[in-house]
């Protein structure tokens, strides 16, 4: 399986890149790779703007069909990969922890879409996605829809499993793993959380 990590967020809520940015001293960039690199053979990093992150020795990909969001970079992911299935997180997920990826990526091959679901609220951007989704995928991003959420609850032809965070506590007590930064507020509150 490949690791996909997604960086093209414009951040605009947060006012800088949060690729770039440190959590407890630590970029947060870093602390994902410190994960995928214990999981995958390959890691690709999908990117709005080519060089972004030249120098880290994995490669970078640049989106395919441009300001797409997330769903864009899914596909620009699924295109690139060597693998049958990816997974893919955001660049803002700074406690993202082996426990919770495993659980993702050990439910059974013959799911499409294997994703975090909290009462509902999915969890898109630390999920699985296999290569059958890339025509539906396109499809929608030719059609101008972009919400990946709506995605995952509305495509036909996929098969789509959901998974309970209930059922991923194991390492994960706090469930941190699905903690993500958007504002500065969120920033504060990371650091509190890696200083403890």
């Amino acid at each position: 399986m490949t690791g996909v990590i997604l960086t093209g967020g414009k951040s605009s809520r947060m006012g800088q890149d949060k690729a770039l940015m440190s959590v407890g001293g630590v970029p947060l960039f870093r602390r994902i790779l410190e994960v995928f690199e214990t999981m995958f053979d390959e890691i690709l990093v999908v990117t709005n703007k080519a060089g972004r992150h030249a120098g880290l020795g994995y490669r970078e990909v640049s989106d395919i069909v441009p300001d797409c969001g997330p769903l864009g970079g899914i596909y620009t992911g699924l295109s690139y990969a060597k693998s049958e299935r990816i997974f893919v997180a955001s660049c803002d997920l700074p406690f993202i922890k082996v426990s919770t990826v495993k659980v993702v990526i050990d439910e059974p091959v013959s799911y499409d879409i294997v994703v975090p679901d909290d009462s509902g609220r999915l969890h898109p951007l630390h999920a699985v996605y296999s290569r059958k989704c890339s025509p539906y995928i396109r499809k929608w991003l030719d059609n101008g829809l972009f919400n990946v959420t709506k995605f995952i609850n509305e495509v036909d032809g996929l098969s789509v499993r959901k998974v309970q965070v209930s059922q991923m506590t194991s390492g994960d007590q706090d469930l941190i793993s699905f903690f993500n930064m958007n504002t500065q507020e969120d920033l504060t509150e990371a650091n509190k959380i890696a200083g403890k």
